[in-house]
């Protein structure tokens, strides 16, 4: 489900207007997160750290309104909830996108995504034919293998609705934490600092109340 926002009474309307007029509206930034608990919580239940990190930062991407904004059109709506697109590696080294629905239980939701996964690893190409289709998600990728300090995303422009895009890179370990890189790629046009800094607060609470 998704409501139109009234862009007459919206508070950020002249914002909107001017970001939404850039040939590139979108600004990023790439914050080394601590994911300790995440992580120790998969390594004592031999589950897929990969799902539990996901999980934590769809939870708190549903909780922060702005990330559920979508320009469709000429309108501005925004989606009740929203799920991850996400990139899934095969053996041969190349990858698939896929849909993983969000369910706020993590039972539910890394239960779902690992069927999705076990199909994707028997087939070829990028899967776009499996996809949904909708405005109502988050592209997210992994890139394990390295410890990066920034990401520039490829972008369709003129075609992207406003979809944030959320990548994590290698874990690695300071003063006994066990950090993770997020960058974090949104519209201007729909959020600003303030919004991705209440990602992060709320991403932080997600990850230690386990």
């Amino acid at each position: 489900m998704k409501k139109r926002i009234d862009l007459n009474t919206w508070n950020r309307k002249e914002h909107y207007n001017f970001f939404r007029s850039f040939d590139d509206p979108f600004f990023g930034m790439t914050v080394d997160v601590d994911f300790t608990p995440v992580y120790n919580y998969s390594k004592d239940s031999k589950s897929s750290f990969f799902l539990h990190s996901l999980h934590r930062i769809m939870r708190a991407a549903n909780a922060v309104e702005a990330f559920r904004y979508r320009i469709e059109g000429e309108e501005l709506v925004c989606y009740d909830t929203i799920h991850p697109e996400s990139t899934v590696g095969r053996d041969d080294g190349t990858f698939s996108f896929s849909f993983f629905e969000y369910f706020p239980d993590i039972e539910e939701f890394t239960n779902n995504a690992l069927l999705v996964i076990e199909r994707v690893k028997d087939t070829t190409g990028l899967g776009l034919q499996g996809l949904p289709g909708n405005n109502n998600v988050i592209h997210y990728s992994s890139v394990p293998w390295i410890r990066f300090t920034d990401m520039k995303h490829a972008v369709s422009f003129g075609n992207n609705g406003a979809i944030p895009k959320i990548s994590t890179g290698k874990l690695f370990s300071k003063e006994q934490k066990l950090l993770l890189p997020v960058s974090i790629t949104v519209n201007h046009a729909v959020m600003d600092g303030l919004h991705v800094a209440q990602f992060l607060d709320k991403l932080h609470e997600c990850i230690h109340s386990l």
